[in-house]
């Protein structure tokens, strides 16, 4: 169980472990929060750049306005994806998680104590984050269950899964369209290179998936994929 925690990591969540389908650039656009949205303002960061690093001087609340944004907790050699935020997304730099942006991204920020001020007087955005709070909470338990239950082959399926899913109910094709490269994809599984390309090679050959593209895979065996998911 100890090799488990440190090697396997957690299970992904869906839409690549967004937190919330709420997009709080939209919910900042609002005439009634003009208030708030004054107070945050842009920063740019290069794909690969870091954003925050834990203990960090400033404590800000931000947004990810574009481009994508990975968060994630480092013991020694081994990194353990939180999340991957997109735009909509918020969080805060006072964890003890990393974050860093994947692709140019540009976030919005503001102080905790202004961004808590401001929150004082909108009830109705207050109602609005205690739903992504509420989603949090629900993901870190996933996360936890994926520590302790499932190992990497199970964690694939499940992502897999669920965006073939996602695939068949809006296209009628369950295609995965996971826009990850393999080294992307270990991370977020919490897995090596070698065992993700290991592990999607044998999923290939025994045709339960057909490679369409980088980061995209057809699934030809859905039932298969599931029993792998849940076993």
């Amino acid at each position: 169980m100890v090799d488990s925690l440190l090697y396997d990591g957690f299970i992904p969540l869906p839409e690549y472990m967004r937190f919330s389908d709420l997009d709080i650039v939209d919910e900042l656009a609002r005439p009634e929060n003009e208030a708030l949205r004054s107070s945050f303002h842009s920063r740019s960061f290069a794909a690969g750049s870091s954003i925050f690093t834990p203990g960090a001087d400033e404590d800000l609340v931000f947004v990810v306005k574009s481009g994508r944004v990975r968060i994630y907790l480092a013991y020694e050699d081994k990194e353990f994806t939180v999340a991957i935020l997109e735009r909509g997304d918020i969080y805060a730099s006072h964890t003890r998680a990393y974050a860093q942006a994947m692709t140019h991204a540009e976030i919005l920020v503001t102080g905790t104590g202004e961004f808590r001020k401001r929150m004082a007087a909108l009830p109705g955005f207050s109602s609005t984050m205690v739903r992504v709070l509420g989603v949090l909470l629900k993901n870190a338990f996933s996360i936890i269950d994926g520590l302790v239950f499932q190992d990497s082959s199970q964690r694939l399926a499940s992502l897999l899964m669920h965006e073939a899913d996602e695939s068949l109910a809006k296209t009628g094709e369950a295609v995965a369209r996971l826009n990850l490269t393999v080294e992307e994809l270990a991370k977020m599984l919490g897995a090596t290179r070698q065992t993700v390309s290991t592990l999607l090679n044998d999923m290939i050959r025994t045709g339960i998936l057909e490679k369409q593209g980088r980061g995209i895979y057809k699934v030809l065996q859905m039932d298969r994929l599931r029993e792998i998911a849940n076993r």
